[in-house]
């Protein structure tokens, strides 16, 4: 509901006790409804029951916003007197409908309900006693009793009194009512009961529900009838006003929404100046705004009165029926009105009743709660609710009834993922064990809760063989979890949330053939989830013990099955007997492994020759050379027709799963692919289908990730040629190249993070490091073809940054070897920093500071061969050299890069013993200080003081960065606002040496501290990796700063802005990161100078223009201005 000012009306007053719920009422006295007058009434229609009509979802009920015809007419005035019925007005009626039609109409559940109240209301508009008599009728023929409330029992008896004549009339050798069957016939009468109470309310929300007639009698008798001692009465007359109240809610919000409209027409024309202002049209908007708040007092004071009389006592009835109502109508009035019941006054009652001893009312409140968790806008608010009662929820993932503890452990796992504080891992550790339960579903919901957080771990890390690192902690788990002899119990509650990674054969097996990995229980535990997996995916059903409600497989579950089998059996014949030599001196792991032949699909055994050496040489040599021809031809011509990319796909796909790659082959089906994948998106028609581009879309997505997958292979032929390719396919399904096509935008493909890790680290491994082969060195001429074919990698990587499919982040590593390999490639690196600074100068400039940062870290931490600090400071030198001699346009990014460094250089270590280990990165530093103005100077001074102790002015490289300074006209007395530590940037994968304790280390930094622990060693350092929690390196999100549109400069308020999230020009519309940190930069930094955006903003647009057509043919150039222009 929108908000309201304090002097629209009093916000809702919901207290703590069981009593004290009150909207707000005003005092001011209500005009009295003129008696109803003459309406000429519709034709009575009768016998409703016997009249099958469309269903409620074809018939014609108006929604709230839109008014019926009789609405219409109050629009301007919310509310209108009645007409009088003329004289004879009921002569004309031949015969009014009965309480009894109106019974058999709901009762049916093929009637036309709205209009069965359109009658009623006819009649009632003609006469209001009668008219409420057949109401309140109808309502004692619900309750299944057979009395009858008459004219004269009406005018002259209390409700109290008419209560206890109907008690006396009820059947006493019976204690059946209509809402007490069972079976269809109880769910058709509640459904149309509370159709009609639904549409009862909607029908007179804009007059009748005014005349201080209708609802108040009909409410006060309903609160008497709930109270009463009658099951039958209690329990109808309770479900009734219940479904009134939430239409109720549904005309406040309404009226809410109206009033909040017309009160912004007022003011909208009071501040219109005087000769413009209408004195007629406020005075009706004014009319209008007194006739809401009216209305809304009238509405407050029946919901007050209806929440009070009757929620309040009946929540706890002894019938489960009335409570299990009470609550499913309060989760209706708190989503429908948050604003006034979303509070711990009303959803108090949801915990209360967690305690219920009926499981109906335990699962109502729980599925409440689920949907509440849903909503972004409610965490807020039910911050007490779940500190209050999250211990009752952990609790009841115990409940003896499976249904509730399953629904339990959905919403704790809402609970974690939506709320800040989530949930501590000693209490996550009460729902682990629930995946070796009995019955499925309450495992397989628990498996999903293990699932998340075990990925919520690995979220954090480097994305890189993220299968490997779930299995490495998926294993300790099993070690710790004292469970060894039920893994096909953790394997079956895993299997619908993490099936893929386990069924993930290639990498179970990596990992024990790998020399250096696994610790021996480590291994036990590995191969009796694998074969675990195996079983499972064979039978394709749970394990003996494991109920579960579904029997039988469907056609969509048999071939997967098959599929599933297939696989087992082509990826284990050939590797199952490495396995068993390896492991043949250990009894148990053996006993373990011949038991996977059991699940074989032996009778591929003849279709595929598995067991017999396979397709011959000269076969494989055949194909390879054909391939060749054709992708020849490819390169040149389109060939028509989707075959040839399928099958060449499928070749691919069975190469990677066998692991048996012929380089001819692999390389000539790749470029067969990528070939026919850009002419695909070169001829696409002007206005594609939308499936012509999922498929291609999905086309490419999958030769990427086969692409990526080559990246780490042993061949550099297949290896170097994936690569290339990859490079060209980014830039032609770059958002550059579909920009000016509104037709193709969804065709944009965005390199994932995994990819971008790996093709960093494939520059790291194979381009900036020295050749292997050293029979080379005396063969120049195949030197001179290496170093070629490396700088036309290292172009194509650079492209892929320049044109904005890489972030500004990914060219750290690039940027870091400016110096080492500068004699190589020291061209191609100078021109990518230059065009860097075109697209935006900062995040450039901070780029070239967390590449220095990289590797002063490395240094830090390297055991190996320590890098003289010397030769950073070199790097530092020639990398300020490109900031050129325009030091007024250099001012901004010199600066961002200045205070970058100094954060680093004082940010506390949580590894290191020394408290600021960072410290001599000033003395990198101080190599860009020459570039600085003297006002520059001044302030970094200022703020190197602010960031650093006062004991740390006398240290070596304090001393030296503070020379560097010199002349400023800052005082040591001098104090600034103190900024935030920020994590330490990190560098990206090199080339690995010890692949098999990589994963280890990753979850130890999680099972140290949660109730999984591990006793792996911790690794040694690889030049793949950091020693320290790692941001992943393709975030994609931007940080958006002030320098860009030339208002200044505006520090970002944390280095992990930057390090996760840079700047992608031109590329898709992107969101600025919420900052963690709360301070903010030295006011004596901001008001530097602005640039030249105009020709800032043209030098942006003439770099970022791409040509799709352009990028069929290579990104391999033969000279840099073929390269970047």
């Amino acid at each position: 509901m929108p908000n309201m000012s304090s002097d629209d009306f009093h916000s809702y007053d919901l207290s703590a006790s069981d009593e004290d719920f009150e909207l707000p009422v005003k005092t001011s006295k209500r005009k009295k409804v003129a008696a109803p007058s003459s309406l000429s009434p519709k034709r009575p229609r009768h016998k409703y029951a016997l009249r099958a009509t469309p269903s409620m979802a074809s018939s014609p009920i108006l929604s709230m916003p839109e008014a019926s015809q009789e609405e219409e007419s109050s629009q301007e005035t919310p509310r209108q007197a009645l007409p009088k019925p003329g004289k004879g007005a009921m002569n004309r009626v031949d015969q009014p409908i009965s309480a009894k039609d109106i019974y058999d109409a709901v009762s049916s559940g093929k009637s036309d309900l709205l209009t069965v109240v359109e009658d009623w209301l006819d009649y009632y508009k003609q006469s209001r006693e009668p008219g409420l008599l057949v109401l309140i009728n109808f309502i004692v023929k619900c309750c299944g009793c057979q009395g009858v409330v008459s004219r004269e029992m009406l005018d002259s008896m209390q409700n109290a009194e008419i209560i206890a004549t109907l008690t006396r009339q009820f059947d006493q050798g019976s204690a059946r009512y209509p809402l007490s069957g069972i079976g269809s016939s109880l769910k058709r009468f509640r459904a149309g009961l509370c159709e009609f109470a639904r549409i009862l309310v909607r029908s007179c929300r804009s007059n009748l529900i005014y005349d201080d007639y209708l609802f108040p009698s009909l409410l006060s008798l309903l609160t008497g009838m709930s109270d009463s001692q009658v099951r039958a009465l209690r329990h109808t007359s309770t479900l009734i006003a219940m479904k009134l109240m939430s239409g109720l809610v549904e005309v406040v919000v309404a009226v809410s929404i109206q009033l909040q409209t017309i009160r912004w027409r007022y003011d909208l024309e009071k501040g219109k100046t005087v000769e413009a202002q209408d004195s007629q049209r406020l005075e009706e908007l004014k009319g209008a705004i007194s006739e809401l708040l009216e209305n809304k007092e009238e509405l407050s004071s029946m919901m007050n009165a209806t929440f009070r009389g009757i929620f309040v006592h009946r929540y706890r009835d002894r019938l489960v029926e009335i409570r299990a109502a009470c609550m499913e109508e309060l989760g209706v009035w708190v989503s429908t009105d948050p604003e006034n019941f979303l509070n711990d006054g009303c959803i108090k009652y949801l915990g209360w009743m967690m305690n219920d001893k009926e499981s109906v009312v335990r699962l109502q409140c729980v599925r409440i709660l689920q949907g509440l968790y849903q909503e972004e806008d409610f965490i807020g608010r039910l911050e007490l609710f779940t500190s209050r009662f999250k211990k009752r929820l952990l609790n009841m993932v115990m409940d003896k009834e499976y249904e509730v503890a399953v629904e339990v452990v959905k919403l704790l796992l809402q609970i974690h993922q939506s709320t800040d504080e989530g949930l501590q891992e000693e209490e996550c550790a009460q729902i682990y064990p629930l995946v070796y339960a009995t019955n499925r579903s309450l495992a397989s919901a628990a498996g999903l809760f293990l699932y998340m957080r075990l990925k919520s771990v690995i979220d954090r890390e480097n994305e890189k063989d993220i299968n490997t690192d779930f299995l490495q902690i998926l294993i300790s788990f099993y070690i710790h979890s004292e469970f060894h002899e039920h893994g096909i119990y953790l394997v079956d509650s895993l299997w619908d949330a993490a099936g893929s990674e386990l069924k993930d054969w290639e990498c179970m097996t990596t990992l024990l053939l790998q020399e250096a990995g696994l610790i021996n229980e480590e291994e036990d535990a590995l191969i009796e989830l694998m074969v675990c997996a195996i079983r499972r995916a064979a039978e394709a059903t749970p394990p003996v013990g494991r109920v579960q409600i579904k029997k039988g497989l469907n056609i969509k579950e048999k071939k997967t099955q098959e599929h599933d089998r297939r696989r087992i059996t082509t990826h284990f014949i050939p590797l199952l007997t490495q396995l068993l030599a390896k492991y043949s001196a250990d009894a148990g792991k053996v006993k373990l492994l011949l038991q996977a032949p059991l699940y074989f699909d032996l009778d591929m055994y003849s279709s595929t020759q598995l067991m017999e050496k396979g397709p011959t040489d000269d076969d494989v040599f055949n194909a390879a050379m054909t391939l060749k021809r054709i992708a020849a031809l490819v390169s040149a011509k389109n060939l028509p027709g989707g075959r040839l990319l399928y099958s060449c796909m499928d070749l691919l796909k069975s190469r990677m799963e066998s692991r048996h790659l012929d380089e001819e082959l692999v390389v000539a089906a790749l470029r067969c692919s990528a070939f026919h994948l850009m002419w695909a998106k070169v001829n696409l028609p002007s206005l594609p289908t939308r499936e012509e581009v999922n498929s291609l879309k999905k086309q490419v997505r999958s030769f990427c990730q086969i692409c990526q997958t080559c990246l780490s292979l042993g061949q550099a032929e297949i290896r170097d040629q994936a690569f290339e390719l990859l490079c060209d396919l980014l830039m032609l399904y770059s958002a550059n190249s579909v920009r000016s096509e509104p037709a193709l935008q969804n065709l944009y493909h965005r390199p994932s993070d995994s990819l971008r890790a790996e093709m960093a680290g494939f520059l790291l491994d194979y381009v900036f490091s020295d050749t292997d082969d050293m029979e080379l060195e005396d063969q120049q001429e195949e030197e001179i073809k290496i170093l070629q074919k490396k700088r036309n990698q290292l172009a194509g990587y650079c492209k892929l940054v320049i044109y904005g499919v890489m972030d500004l982040t990914a060219a750290t590593d690039v940027f870091k070897h400016y110096d080492k390999c500068f004699k190589d490639f020291g061209d191609i690196i100078k021109e990518t920093i230059m065009k860097t600074k075109l697209i935006n100068p900062i995040l450039s400039a901070r780029a070239l500071c967390l590449s220095m940062q990289q590797l002063f870290s490395e240094m830090l931490t390297e055991e190996v061969s320590m890098r003289n600090i010397d030769e950073i400071r070199h790097l530092a030198r020639k990398l300020a050299m490109s900031f050129g001699n325009n030091l007024e346009r250099a001012r901004k990014p010199l600066v961002s890069l200045h205070m970058d460094g100094i954060r680093f250089a004082f940010r506390a270590s949580q590894e290191r013993e020394e408290q600021h280990p960072n410290v001599a990165f000033l003395e990198i530093l101080s190599e860009f200080s020459f570039k600085l103005l003297q006002q520059d100077k001044t302030q970094l001074a200022t703020y190197l003081k602010s960031q650093c102790p006062t004991a740390a002015l006398s240290w070596q490289s304090v001393s030296m960065y503070w020379r560097s300074l010199e002349g400023t006209a800052a005082k040591l007395g001098d104090r600034v606002e103190a900024v935030s530590p920020q994590t330490i940037p990190v560098t990206k994968r090199q080339k690995t040496t010890a692949r098999g304790s990589r994963a280890t280390s990753r979850k130890e930094s999680w099972l140290d501290s949660s109730s999984v622990h591990s006793g792996l060693p911790t690794p040694t350092l690889t030049s793949t990796a950091q020693k320290q929690p790692h941001t992943n390196v393709g975030s994609r999100n931007v940080v958006i700063l002030e320098s860009d549109v030339g208002s200044g400069i505006t520090q970002p308020e944390s280095e992990d802005e930057f390090s996760s999230g840079s700047q992608m020009p031109d590329v898709i519309p992107t969101e600025r990161l919420s900052s963690t940190a709360d301070h903010k930069e030295p006011n004596t930094l901001l008001p530097l100078i602005k640039d030249d955006l105009a020709e800032q903003e043209e030098a942006k647009s003439d770099e970022s223009e791409s040509d799709s057509s352009s990028m069929l043919a290579s990104t391999h150039p033969r000279s840099l201005f073929e390269l970047f222009d």
